[in-house]
């Protein structure tokens, strides 16, 4: 009964250094990036049915600027609408860059939960010849009570 491996890889600690050295250096390359607390996100976002909607907004502006309030900053709306035009390259690379860190890790995760199942059934068997391994399944026997424990709740 073999397992098809889904993947095969290694992080040396330097190159995990190095890509975490790379993301800082990104933050640092867009230091107007904020971190907004829960639950206090803006009430208004555009989402993707708005970005026409905001465009024609911003023409609207610039072809008649006479017809806005005095108060009114264009040129902050022009900054605003030309961010979030710039952003959302970037922000397309890095959702596809987390993508697939989350898909390697879910192939290593389930990699290891197989491996870990076959270890388990193995050091059950072994145990039968050598007692010194019971403490070692007692301690891996503990996630399956836990997990019985989640799985029996309603």
């Amino acid at each position: 009964m073999s397992n098809t491996n889904k993947i095969s890889a290694v992080l040396p600690e330097a190159d995990k250094t190095a890509t975490l050295a790379l993301l800082e250096q990104v933050k640092t390359k867009l230091p107007f990036l904020i971190s907004t607390p829960i639950g206090q996100a803006p009430k208004h976002k555009m989402g993707p049915s708005s970005v026409e909607y905001v465009g024609l907004c911003l023409e609207g502006v610039r072809t008649y600027p006479t017809k806005m309030r005095a108060d009114f900053d264009a040129p902050e709306f022009e900054r605003d609408v030309n961010l979030i035009s710039q952003l959302w390259s970037v922000r397309i690379a890095v959702a596809d860059l987390l993508a697939r860190i989350d898909d390697t890790m879910d192939a290593a995760s389930a990699d290891a939960m197989v491996t870990s199942d076959k270890v388990y059934e193995l050091l059950k068997g072994a145990a039968k010849e050598d007692g010194a391994i019971n403490e070692l399944l007692a301690r891996i026997a503990l996630r399956y009570k836990k997990q019985n424990k989640k799985d029996s709740k309603p």
